[in-house]
């Protein structure tokens, strides 16, 4: 049943109750009055029981009907013909034509039905018994005046409260029928309205799910992004520490480099000390046997440089070595700065550029530190060389008379070794130079690196809070969201209801 039967029912059960009332109210007050005429002796007692059986039995019938179908439209037809037959006898019947008046009850009470058709019946089932009372009555009384006078003033109020009774139901279902439209009207605008507040509810409501969702991935981001920043934070906090070793290291090469200088000097002192003894011994050769005592103090003066240059290659070599161990941890260092760059995405491309540029610093010193160990290397051969032209040197001192072409043939070879020491010390020098830019250019860069991710570790704290707090709001707003799908659906739920 649809909720237009269902008011229309309702309305009829109203309607019935009113006019049952009324109808029920109506047959008792004639049954006492009867009884009080019963009483007064104006009745007999048999007539009294005739008249509360013809009153009562259609009551009855109407409270049992109205009981077991309050929405009964065909009640109110059983109310008018129930009280109509018990009426008509009470009019051919009575001793005083006011009896008619009781009519006029029922058709204001069924009046309550507010149906023109229904008045209009009403109307014209109590006229006709009227008037047929009438006229009953009038052959009855032989026209006499004041019974014509009675008639004429029963037959017209009983037509006027007819006509009467008909209008205003139709005034009142004209009424009804306008507030019906209003009704169906205002009901229309309503259901347009819950159409209107259902569809805007279920768009809410897909609005919130396609936000649930979003916020669901936002939460899931939020903490992928705090999980990488912590991997991050460590990450810088492991690469600074392999920073400051860097620093430390770099500073030890430094110093070694500055002993390397120093020794390179001492040996180019040395070397030029050697070339001049050379000088002096070939420009005495002619007096070799006049200097040959000076030539041997100069020859065991040489003896005593070369072990000293050879004592310094041997330092030098560990410099080297040392060196190389830098150079080593300098490229492990670019290694693991380039792996901490690429974890940290787009914030590390700076610290990758970096990372590169120590690499290559890194190999621009194992390129160096090769060169400068060929140098000591063909050095030290060369002191091996000039080691065994000194002591085949000494040794022809002693026959200086007998191989003075031998000595001075060893003289040209010491010359010439000693000019190709001097050409590779000078090429340890600027070795050594190089090393030395190379190794500030380091520091440099680790100075920056560490620079760097004193930044980025600043920012990656910065941004972890940012995505903690985040999520928190994420939290609330999912909150808030799930309570606002709630109220959406339980809206939704009480317009389909």
């Amino acid at each position: 049943m649809d909720r237009d039967s269902i008011k229309r029912s309702m309305e009829t059960i109203r309607r019935n109750k009113v006019a049952v009332s009324c109808y029920v109210a109506t047959i008792a007050i004639i049954s006492l009055a009867y009884l009080i005429e019963v009483i007064k002796h104006n009745r007999t007692i048999p007539y009294f029981l005739i008249v509360v059986v013809t009153l009562w039995v259609p009551g009855v019938l109407v409270l049992v009907y109205k009981t077991i179908k309050a929405d009964a439209f065909y009640l109110r037809y059983l109310i008018l013909f129930g009280f109509v037959v018990p009426w008509g006898i009470l009019l051919f019947t009575a001793t005083n034509n006011l009896v008619f008046t009781y009519a006029l009850v029922i058709m204001i009470a069924l009046n309550a039905y507010a149906d023109k058709n229904f008045a209009l019946i009403t109307t014209f089932t109590f006229n006709i018994v009227n008037i047929v009372a009438v006229i009953i009555a009038l052959i009855k009384g032989g026209f006499a005046n004041d019974i014509v006078i009675t008639s004429e003033i029963q037959v017209l109020l009983m037509l006027l409260c007819g006509i009467y009774n008909f209008f205003i139901a139709k005034t009142n279902s004209i009424l009804n029928s306008g507030k019906m439209h209003q009704i169906e009207q205002e009901k229309n605008n309503t259901a347009a309205l819950l159409e209107q507040i259902i569809s805007a509810s279920a768009a809410i409501t897909n609005g919130i799910e396609e936000m649930t969702g979003k916020m669901k991935i936002l939460d899931e981001a939020m903490d992928r992004t705090c999980t990488a920043m912590e991997e991050v934070s460590m990450g810088t906090g492991e690469s600074a520490e392999s920073v400051q070793t860097q620093m430390v290291m770099s500073e030890e090469i430094q110093n070694k480099i500055e002993e390397v200088s120093n020794h390179t000097k001492a040996i180019t002192q040395s070397v030029q000390k050697t070339m001049d003894a050379v000088a002096a011994g070939d420009n005495n050769m002619k007096n070799l046997e006049i200097e040959v005592e000076k030539s041997k103090l100069y020859s065991d003066k040489a003896a005593e440089e070369l072990a000293e240059l050879e004592n310094y290659t041997k330092q030098m070599q560990t410099i080297i070595e040392l060196i190389n161990n830098v150079a080593d941890q300098t490229d492990l260092l670019a290694l693991n700065a380039s792996i901490e760059a690429a974890r940290a995405g787009d914030s590390g491309r700076g610290f990758a550029v970096v990372a590169t540029e120590i690499s290559n610093l890194a190999n621009q010193t194992q390129s160096a530190t090769d060169d400068i160990k060929s140098l000591i290397t063909n050095i030290n051969n060369k002191l091996n060389d000039v080691d065994k032209a000194i002591k085949s040197f000494l040794e022809g001192s002693a026959k200086q008379h007998e191989v003075a072409m031998e000595t001075a043939g060893s003289l040209d070879m010491i010359k010439n070794d000693t000019g190709n020491i001097e050409e590779n010390i000078k090429g340890l020098a600027v070795a050594v130079a190089g090393l030395s830019e190379a190794n500030r250019t380091i520091v440099d860069s680790v100075q920056n690196i560490s620079a760097i991710l004193e930044e980025v570790s600043a920012h990656s704290t910065e941004t972890y809070e940012s995505n903690r707090k985040n999520t928190e709001t994420v939290s609330e707003v999912m909150t808030i969201v799930d309570q606002l799908q709630e109220q959406a659906e339980s809206l939704k739920q009480e317009i389909d209801d």
